[in-house]
């Protein structure tokens, strides 16, 4: 992107969240976890300040659902990390002169906070809010581009980053010195001499502090494209000429760095693009499955603009935007649960999984998947937007459907398997009834007596009354077969 008078406000910030599943039975154990966490060197402060999630325009029953009242089972936490943790070079070291490393430069920032949520579902979001420390419109591209790439992959995302601390001035001459520095909790110097090493690095251990104590697997899994985050920007841009709007706005969209060429197509530089949702004169709020923004244009010196509205899109947009991602990852786990275990274990097992597949779908039908959450209608058009962009309701028709089709399959398969089970015990007491039955009645009717039991010198031999009694049973074992089968048939006929 060329060189011009445009700047970046230093009310901008970034919020990049990583999402993951857990197990969600775990949930309360996790929480435990979060509140107890220390890290070495900070045992006595508190990693995590347990904060209310923001209630202003919502709804009253999102509102409860959000903060319940101290005697319910909260369904979502959030915690926020401590400042001196947040400033602490035993915690994240965020005094620390920080730096993205990327192929063609390097950009200072630095971390303003950090935010934890986990829902009862099983789904959790760690969210780093960061800012670059320049501003430059090329600088800010190029850090929305590159900071998603946590993993340090090959090629041109093959990012990095490297923090260094002051440690006094040198004697001889008034400049500062310096030395690499790199948070303990994420290996430290011993594991990078030279101040260097990978996002994910300091991701992992942070989300650490909710695994219960003495375990040390890893608690969580990915739920987004691995290695990526999913930024949130708000960027307050001044400066920038009539014609260049719509070109950064495609950028931002798409996340493209400021080197790479663009090329778009007439409809991509509109004001009705259905990736926009306007919010004032020559302010956006930008839409897409990789992320968000919000992007304004020389907003105007009110101290609503200035003050007020980055505080709204701190709190409670950025809240309705952790809702619908909420919504998508859940109905995204409960589709790979249904195609998981379809075709695992025995019929009784798959039954078992499907009623807690079932449970959980019913859960967030009527704790998650709200249409309307909050009153005013700039909020409700954004919360609207997302859903409709991350397919929200079709993802959830879709779950919906598989769920109960297939539990609607399992009951009419054990239905079947009862109904056969049925016909077998219905055989065997026909068949029986006939064994026993006939020869008691022959054996009556004829009145046979047996000699040495019911007559003493007279009767019939005991053998001889042993072997018709065989014969009689597997003639009325046939008999009863040929009855069973007759009626089978007329069954069938009817």
């Amino acid at each position: 992107m060329e060189e011009n008078q445009t700047t970046v406000n230093k009310i901008s910030f970034i919020k990049s969240v990583y999402p993951f599943l857990f197990e969600s039975e775990k949930f309360k154990t996790h929480v435990a976890a979060v509140n107890q966490a220390r890290w070495q060197g900070l045992e006595q402060i508190e990693i995590w300040k347990s904060a209310s999630f923001p209630e202003e325009d919502f709804l009253p029953h999102v509102a409860l659902y959000l903060n319940p009242p101290a005697d319910e089972i909260p369904t979502a936490r959030l915690w926020k990390m401590d400042n001196n943790v947040l400033i602490s070079p035993k915690g994240l070291g965020n005094k620390a002169d920080w730096m993205l490393l990327t192929h063609s430069k390097s950009i200072p920032f630095t971390f303003e906070s950090v935010e934890l949520v986990l829902f009862s579902i099983g789904i959790g979001f760690l969210t780093l809010q960061t800012k670059p420390l320049t501003d430059n419109i090329n600088d800010w591209l190029d850090y929305l581009h590159f900071f998603r790439f946590i993993k340090g992959q090959k090629g041109h995302r093959n990012v990095h980053v490297k923090s260094q601390r002051r440690i006094g001035l040198d004697p001889q001459t008034p400049e500062p010195q310096f030395e690499p520095f790199f948070p303990e909790i994420a290996g430290g110097i011993a594991n990078h001499p030279e101040g260097q090493g990978l996002l994910i690095e300091v991701i992992y251990a942070i989300l650490q502090t909710a695994s219960p104590k003495n375990e040390t697997k890893t608690w969580w899994k990915e739920v987004f494209v691995s290695g990526h985050l999913i930024p949130f920007s708000v960027l307050f841009v001044d400066g920038s000429k009539k014609e260049d709007i719509f070109p950064l706005l495609y950028r931002v969209r798409s996340f493209f760095h400021s080197e790479q060429f663009i090329h778009p197509a007439p409809e991509d530089l509109i004001r009705s693009h259905p990736g926009l949702l306007p919010y004032a004169d020559d302010q956006w709020f930008v839409f897409s499955l990789e992320g968000g923004a919000f992007v304004a244009f020389t907003a105007p010196e009110k101290d609503f603009f200035r003050k007020n509205l980055p505080t709204h899109l701190r709190d409670q947009y950025f809240l309705l935007f952790l809702l619908t991602l909420h919504q998508r990852f859940a109905l995204t786990r409960l589709s790979q649960e249904v195609s998981e275990h379809w075709l695992r274990g025995n019929e009784d097992e798959r039954m078992r999984y499907f009623k807690r597949i079932r449970s959980s779908l019913m859960e967030f039908t009527a704790r998650g998947y709200f249409i309307q959450v909050v009153q005013r209608e700039n909020h409700h058009r954004f919360y609207r937007n997302w859903q409709e962009v991350l397919q929200v309701e079709r993802l959830y028709q879709e779950v919906n459907d598989e769920v109960q089709e297939m539990y609607n399959d399992l009951l009419l398969q054990r239905s079947e398997a009862e109904e056969r089970a049925s016909r077998s015990l219905e055989r065997l007491v026909a068949i029986l009834g006939a064994s026993i039955g006939i020869p008691t009645v022959f054996l009556t009717f004829m009145g046979i007596n047996m000699r040495g039991y019911t007559l003493e010198n007279d009767g019939l031999p005991v053998k001889f009354v042993f072997m018709v009694g065989i014969l009689s049973v597997i003639l009325g074992a046939l008999i009863g077969c040929i009855l069973l089968n007759l009626n089978r048939q007329s069954m069938r006929r009817n």
